[in-house]
C-alpha cells in the first residue's frame, strides 16, 4: 500500500466558489466577479512560484493576501477593509468537489495512509479541511511550511515522504494541477492526474502516471 498525498487547493476543495463570496460582497456584475476570481488565482501561483525562486518565503495565507489585493487593483476595485477580509475568509470556506470524502474513505479502508499535501501554511488548511468536512477522512495533513518552499520545488514532496516514513517512490500525488504532477512526477513520487477539463499534460517535467477525470474514479484506480 501506498502514501497518498492530495492537493487540496483545486484538487480536493473548488477554488472557483470563492466567486459566491466576492459576488455577495462586492455587488458587482458576475462577469467582473469572474476576471476577479480568475486573476486571483493566477497570481496567488505566480506569487508562490515567485516566492520560492527567489527565496523570500511567505505563508501562503500571505501569498493568497497579495494575490487579492493584486486582482482588485487589477480591475480598479476597492471594497472596505472589513470587506476585503470577508472576501479573502472565502479561502476557509471552500466547498469540496463531488466524491472527496467517499473516495478518501474508499482509499483509507484499502490500507492506504491518506493526506493532504499542499502550499498551504498548516492553519489555512486545517480551517478549509474542518469547514469542507474532510477533516474526518484524513490521516493528516501535509504542509510545504515545514520547508518554507513551494511545490513544486521537489523538497515539499521529499518532506511529505519523510514525514510518511515510506521512500518517495512508495509516495503518490493525486492532483488536478498539471504543474504540482509534473514536480512530484521529477521528484520520485507516482502521480494521479485528476484532469476535470481534459488539459493536455505539461511539456516540462514528468508526465502523469495516471489520468482520470474526478475524485471518485482515483478510488476506483487504487483502492
Amino acid at each position: 500500500m501506498a502514501g497518498l498525498c492530495f492537493d487540496m487547493y483545486g484538487t480536493l476543495c473548488d477554488t472557483s466558489s470563492v466567486r459566491t463570496r466576492l459576488g455577495e460582497t462586492l455587488a458587482v456584475p458576475d462577469r467582473l466577479v469572474a476576471a476577479i476570481d480568475e486573476t486571483w488565482r493566477r497570481k496567488q501561483l505566480q506569487y508562490s512560484y515567485q516566492s520560492a525562486q527567489m527565496d523570500d518565503y511567505e505563508p501562503f495565507w500571505d501569498i493568497t493576501a497579495h494575490a487579492l489585493d493584486y486582482a482588485l487593483a487589477a480591475y480598479d476595485v476597492d471594497p472596505s477593509a472589513d470587506d476585503r477580509e470577508r472576501i479573502l475568509t472565502g479561502y476557509d470556506n471552500l466547498d469540496p468537489f463531488p466524491g472527496a470524502a467517499e473516495a478518501l474513505d474508499r482509499l483509507s479502508a484499502a490500507g492506504h495512509e491518506v493526506v493532504v499535501l499542499s502550499n498551504g501554511n498548516p492553519a489555512m488548511l486545517k480551517r478549509l479541511a474542518d469547514d469542507a468536512g474532510l477533516s474526518p477522512h484524513l490521516d493528516g495533513i501535509l504542509s510545504a511550511h515545514a520547508v518554507r518552499t513551494f511545490k513544486p520545488d521537489p523538497a515539499v514532496y521529499e518532506h511529505a515522504a519523510d514525514s510518511l516514513g515510506l521512500p518517495i517512490g512508495d509516495c503518490r500525488l493525486i492532483s488536478s494541477n498539471a504543474w504540482d504532477i509534473a514536480g512530484a512526477g521529477n521528484a520520485g513520487m507516482a502521480t494521479t492526474w485528476v484532469n476535470r477539463t481534459r488539459d493536455p499534460p505539461e511539456h516540462i517535467g514528468a508526465r502523469p502516471d495516471r489520468e482520470v477525470r474526478t475524485l471518485p474514479e482515483v478510488a476506483d484506480d487504487l483502492a
